[in-house]
């Protein structure tokens, strides 16, 4: 399953929640891909993110 995202930075007024909107996004899209993983490449990803405080580094 793929999806697509567009980023829209605004700096200035309400910057914040704009930033804020987007991870939150990011990370429910993240979760949906999790959802289709198998136990076992649930247990690599954790192997290869330990040590990292974020899984992008894996």
């Amino acid at each position: 399953m793929e999806f697509e995202m567009t980023a829209v930075f605004h700096y200035g007024k309400d910057s914040e929640q704009y930033i804020r909107r987007f991870q939150e996004k990011r990370l429910d899209y993240a979760t949906r891909e999790l959802y289709d993983y198998s136990a076992e490449q649930l247990r690599a990803l954790l192997k290869l993110s330990k040590g990292s405080d974020t899984l992008e580094s894996a």
